[in-house]
């Protein structure tokens, strides 16, 4: 076999597809050409193409190679329309996994995170991605994390960062605090262990500041995917109602005085108050245990208080598992009817949202009704279903006059209905929004009670974590001078290097780290030994491509305004809560700090499939069934899967790895080659394309090539590279049964149109297989350059039309013929056309009518 990359073809000849060497050769060429460098011509319109950069646990696995190609065929594509394009790459090296792997093989986190950074552009570079290298970006660096340290220090002046004592997730595998969006499903988000609360001292980013900003610009973003729009809605959960004060009492009804003898709940309704018949505290409400001090009811309380513990807050809030409640001695009085309901404390009860009270209404709410059962605690109806009220009024009964105890129901009634048993109120149409709700909130407003409020799930984000291998907090506790920032003239503060982490040390244990200067009155102090949560580093990372060697801040807003927005993010959809969201608020509170002009940082994004074995399993290194690009790249070359990856499925589904089908793409790629070849040696590059001197098989080649180019474009433009691909084999087809059909007379082929279409099928996979194509644009087409850089191929969308059409002709109802006419041809013309070719399937009868249905039938009825 031949070695392309170098061999001198003789004319005709055509050289066997060598992958290795042909990828060797122009990995070569790229990299000393500086190839894929960002133009910064602002005379072009700009396209920011950006993959999520991966996190380096190891050498990449097949669904990074899906996520980064997709990536590349859109970025290259978009070189060839004109566009100047920024494709950067980097590394989320901050993490856990580096933390324990250090410990796992007696090493340091920095030493195993570069090594595999190392690994993973090696075979990035293998695959031939077109990333400008001049803008790569590690977050692990300190010319990095200065910059996150000094966005923090930033916030803080801002009022956007503060430190608090509170119930926070705790993940004893990681040994460390989970911010609320890392617990998912009840597990830990990195490990899938079940975290405990603990109330510990924390620092936060109060993204709440910007709840509704961020829940109305979600109608901003038309290219992000409904279900990712959907999901963090309802992770922000915005909830319309009122706060409603409740005034704590003994058993005697005797209020307890002060600001304390009084807890407030938020409900989303109020028309349901009639039915509250006790009240609920969270386990974590602050100040239960004082309640509770010196009573009988303490150890109870205390009992669910450590049981909560034990399970996740998400667990408790679902509801499902078994409730557990102990009474606390104390009574509430119901600000609208006056009745005194005793308090609980129970597991089910999270703090995370609203006050961490709430008023139980078992009759309208299935978890307080099962609750209720299980403690014999009353469930008094205050709304009737239509249904309800209709079997109420049928026994001769008002509903003015109703009037129950309890209920026989087996759950409760949660849909809208009539108030009963609601002095006033009775007979008003309860539900949210609904005129019994007006009524209640009015008159708690007006007797000082109540209030409107508009209440989120989303909580502040916890960025605390307690490992080493994370960006540092800069601040300094100060016994004189509380707590203060790192001036930033003293950024960045750095990890250590040296820790023992096989031996557990930590950065609170190692005194070369936390024993400092105050900045302030220069007394000793004690650096903070918290780092931040590692989403931190990746919800600005996008920003500092667009000015990556900036030494006086983290970027300019020159270069801000030049390619921010992303106009294209690919992703995976288990980032569509954490990363999407933090990225969001970063964007927002820098645009506020006067850093950018942006309100949001992505476009357009794609959430691609995940990459399953032959048995349907996603895979994973912890299943031991990942596939690595290199069992591909070795056998086929880097261009073969490239082309399997984007050709098996659309880039959003799901797909399970076949060998059957990268083995086709293979296949494909060789054909194709051979035919690009075979078009080069029958055209002539001086050779002018002249429609109108072409014969029939020279024209269905040309209208088949302005028909996939325009498909293929419009594909592109879709992101469904699977069709666009389909459409270059439909014009390698078309160009194959060209050259068969003038394999006796090659002198009749058309060299400029063979020239032009091997151009055109090289030009078209190129953002696909981009090694074979500038092979082919060099040595085949005899191009300078690359393909990367020349021109998308033009096409006219008009020339795709035949001039003549293909009309099946039916004769008592069935097909018996096909005929060819012109487009322009009349009814009479096709009638005549139809008569003489089905002239043997109506010998001998009486043509009776002759239907045309213009450009599809012709139907003959005879007798």
């Amino acid at each position: 076999m031949c070695d392309c990359a170098d061999h001198k073809h003789a004319p005709g000849e055509i050289p066997a597809y060598d992958a290795q060497a042909i990828e060797a050769k122009w990995m070569r060429i790229w990299d000393e050409e500086n190839l894929f460098a960002v133009d910064t011509d602002p005379s072009k319109p700009k396209k920011y193409v950006l993959e999520m950069f991966p996190y380096p646990s190891g050498d990449l696995h097949m669904g990074h190679a899906r996520n980064y190609t997709i990536g590349d065929a859109m970025a290259r594509q978009a070189r060839m329309r004109g566009f100047d394009v920024l494709h950067p790459i980097g590394f989320d090296a901050f993490g856990l996994p580096a933390e324990n792997a250090a410990i796992k093989h007696n090493t340091q986190a920095a030493e195993w995170t570069y090594k595999n950074m190392d690994q993973a552009l090696a075979t990035m570079r293998r695959m031939g991605f077109s990333y400008d290298m001049d803008r790569l970006v590690k977050t692990c660096d300190p010319d990095y994390y200065k910059w996150g340290q000094w966005i923090f220090e930033k916030l803080w002046e801002r009022g956007l960062v503060y430190r608090k004592r509170s119930p926070v997730n705790w993940c004893p595998t990681c040994k460390t605090v989970l911010a609320n969006e890392q617990v998912t499903e009840g597990k830990c988000w990195r490990c899938g262990s079940e975290p405990e609360k603990r109330d510990l001292e924390q620092w936060y980013f109060k993204i709440t500041d910007y709840a509704q900003e961020l829940l109305d610009d979600l109608d901003k973003l038309p290219g992000w995917p409904e279900r990712v729009k959907q999901m963090q809605a309802n992770w922000i959960g915005r909830s319309e109602g009122a706060e409603v004060d409740f005034t704590l009492c003994d058993a005697e009804g005797e209020p307890i005085a002060g600001d304390e003898g009084k807890i407030t709940v938020f409900t989303t309704r109020a028309d349901t108050l009639f039915g509250c018949t006790f009240f609920l505290l969270a386990p974590e409400y602050e100040g239960l245990m004082d309640l509770v001090a010196g009573t009988p009811y303490e150890r109870d309380v205390k009992a669910v208080i450590e049981g909560a513990k034990k399970i996740s807050a998400v667990e408790r809030a679902q509801g499902t598992l078994e409730k557990h409640g102990a009474f606390t001695g104390r009574y509430v009085v119901n600000p609208v009817s006056g009745t005194k309901v005793p308090v609980w404390v129970a597991d089910y009860i999270v703090s995370d949202y609203g006050t961490g009270a709430v008023m139980a209404v078992p009759c309208g709410d299935q978890r307080d009704f099962e609750f209720a059962r299980k403690y014999g605690l009353p469930i008094v109806p205050i709304i009737l279903t239509d249904e309800d009220r209709a079997a109420v009024e049928a026994t001769g009964e008002s509903i003015d006059t109703y009037h129950a105890e309890s209920v026989d129901w087996t759950e409760a009634h949660t849909a809208e209905g009539t108030l009963v048993q609601s002095g006033k109120y009775t007979g008003m149409r309860g539900g949210k929004h609904s005129e019994a709700e007006a009524a209640i909130v009015a008159d708690l407003e007006a007797a000082g009670t109540g209030r409107r409020k508009v209440e989120f799930r989303l909580r502040d984000w916890l960025i605390s974590r307690q490992r080493y291998w994370g960006n540092p907090i800069p601040a300094v506790h100060c016994d004189h001078c509380g707590i203060v920032p790192v001036p930033e003239d003293q950024l960045p503060v750095t990890l250590p290097d040296n820790l023992d982490l096989g031996a557990g040390e930590t950065l609170a244990e190692c005194k070369e780290f936390y024993e400092t200067t105050c900045p302030v009155c220069g007394r000793p102090a004690r650096r903070e030994t918290d780092t931040m949560d590692t989403f931190t580093c990746s919800s600005w990372y996008y920003l500092r491509y667009c000015d990556p060697h900036n030494e006086a801040l983290p970027f300019s807003r020159e270069a801000a305004d030049r390619w921010m927005p992303v106009d294209n993010y690919i992703g995976g959809i288990e980032h569509a809560i954490l990363h999407l969201l933090y990225s969001r608020f970063f964007t927002k509170a820098l645009r506020d700090l006067g850093l950018l002009d942006v309100d949001e940082p992505f476009t357009n994004l794609l959430c691609q499939g995940m990459v399953k074995d032959a048995n349907g399993d996603t895979m994973s290194k912890s299943k031991g069934n990942v596939v690595p690009p290199s069992s591909v790249i070795e056998p086929y070359g880097a261009d073969t899967m490239r082309l399997a990856i984007l050709f098996i499925a659309p880039p959003e589904k799901d797909f399970d790895w076949d060998e059957e089908a990268v083995a086709g793409a293979n296949r494909f790629i060789r054909r194709a080659w051979r035919i690009v070849w075979q078009l080069v040696n029958a055209g002539d590059a001086a050779a002018v394309l002249n429609k109108g001197a072409l014969d029939e098989a020279a024209l269905t080649l040309y209208r088949e090539r302005h028909r996939t180019l325009a498909k293929c474009t419009e594909d592109f433009d879709r992101q469904q590279f699977n069709t666009a691909i389909s459409a270059i084999m439909q014009l390698v087809n078309a160009a194959s049964a060209y050259l068969n059909a003038t394999e006796s007379a090659p002198e009749s082929r058309d060299a400029a149109l063979c020239r032009l279409v091997a151009t055109d099928i090289v030009s078209a996979l190129a953002p696909i297989c981009p090694f074979w194509a500038d092979e082919l644009w060099h040595e085949a087409l005899g191009n300078e350059g690359s393909a990367y850089t020349a021109p998308w191929p033009e096409f006219d969308v008009a020339e795709a039309a035949s001039d003549t059409v293909e009309i099946a002709v039916q004769v008592l109802g069935k097909v018996r013929c096909r005929i060819n006419v012109s487009v322009n041809a009349t009814k009479d013309e096709v009638e005549r056309a139809a008569l003489e070719s089905a002239s043997k399937w109506v010998e001998g009868k009486t043509v009776m009518k002759v239907i045309v249905v213009p450009g599809k039938l012709v139907n003959i009825v005879a007798k």
